[in-house]
């Protein structure tokens, strides 16, 4: 048994996933978090983010993370058995985000190889975290295997994390110069910076990932080009703003199902493609020209008091 666990070990590789391999990941995400669904849940249908991770089985999610973040397919012989996302964080920091063995490879030490295999991947990260579900207890006896100490814990969701390094660190602030251009970068990581204030300052090319902004006043900036992704925007106001060309891609209402409101807002030639639309209520909207399915709207309305007269 353990020469045949070494020899799927020694099989197991990482490469770096590309666009075309989203659906082939999706595929297998879908199959390792509907089996672990199945077995933690307890056929509960309110489960946590962890246990059931937002649009895991959209390739358009896996397109996402392949484009933004570092994601990894897992292979055995050739063949993709799984996958691991890395949220590098900062200079000496980084969280993995997800990472699945497909269910008929579990249980053979792949996992173990996987996480030592995307440390090899990232040789300066020293401090690595991540989060898992609260319900998965054989996740929690895992990571505590590999090394990772439990930081914090809820009925929902375990925190854990792992110094690579015994080297001291400063938890507020590191100065690095390792930017194409040879500009210093600041990082601030783990660091208590509630109620600071910016203003007239230069923070383009900014990265703000896992914290907590909420209460946040955000006005009279220049945003364009910026990426708004993987967020949590309840009950939040966007007033005055200038939209042209943005896109809203793969958004939903939450849990809660609670309807956004349009009010006052110029969408005139905006697109809807693929979107849920049902219960949508339009009123004293300017509506010439608009085409539901290439049908005018007008023509429509024409028809329906033509059916009731």
């Amino acid at each position: 048994m353990q020469s045949q666990m070494k020899q799927v070990q020694s099989e197991i590789r990482l490469r770096r996933a590309q666009q075309e391999d989203a659906v082939v990941l999706a595929e297998i995400c879908s199959r390792a978090f509907d089996h672990a669904i199945k077995v933690w849940s307890d056929g509960e249908k309110d489960i946590d983010s962890n246990l059931c991770p937002p649009d895991y089985s959209l390739a358009r999610m896996h397109r996402y993370v392949i484009r933004e973040w570092d994601y990894y397919v897992v292979e055995s012989d050739g063949c993709a058995i799984g996958g691991v996302s890395v949220n590098v964080l900062g200079r000496k920091y980084a969280r993995i985000d997800k990472i699945y063995i497909d269910p008929v490879c579990q249980g053979r030490g792949v996992g173990t190889e996987v996480m030592r295999l995307i440390e090899g991947e990232f040789p300066q990260i020293e401090t690595w975290k991540l989060e898992t579900s609260g319900r998965q207890l054989d996740n929690h006896h895992f990571y505590e295997k590999m090394g990772y100490v439990r930081i914090y814990a809820s009925e929902d969701e375990f925190g854990y994390e792992k110094n690579v390094s015994a080297a001291s660190y400063d938890p507020n602030c590191n100065e690095t110069l390792s930017t194409d251009s040879g500009e210093s970068v600041i990082e601030f990581v783990q660091t208590n910076l509630d109620s600071v204030r910016y203003s007239t300052s230069n923070l383009t090319n900014s990265r703000i990932t896992d914290c907590n902004l909420s209460g946040s006043k955000l006005t009279n900036l220049n945003m364009t080009n910026i990426l708004l992704a993987d967020l949590r925007l309840t009950d939040s106001k966007i007033e005055f703003c200038a939209l042209d060309g943005v896109q809203l891609q793969d958004t939903h209402l939450g849990s809660d199902r609670v309807p956004m409101q349009w009010a006052h807002c110029d969408l005139g030639g905006s697109r809807f493609i693929d979107c849920d639309l049902s219960g949508v209520q339009l009123e004293q909207c300017q509506v010439t020209g608009m085409k539901i399915n290439g049908v005018e709207v007008e023509e429509l309305l024409a028809a329906y008091e033509a059916m009731k007269s």
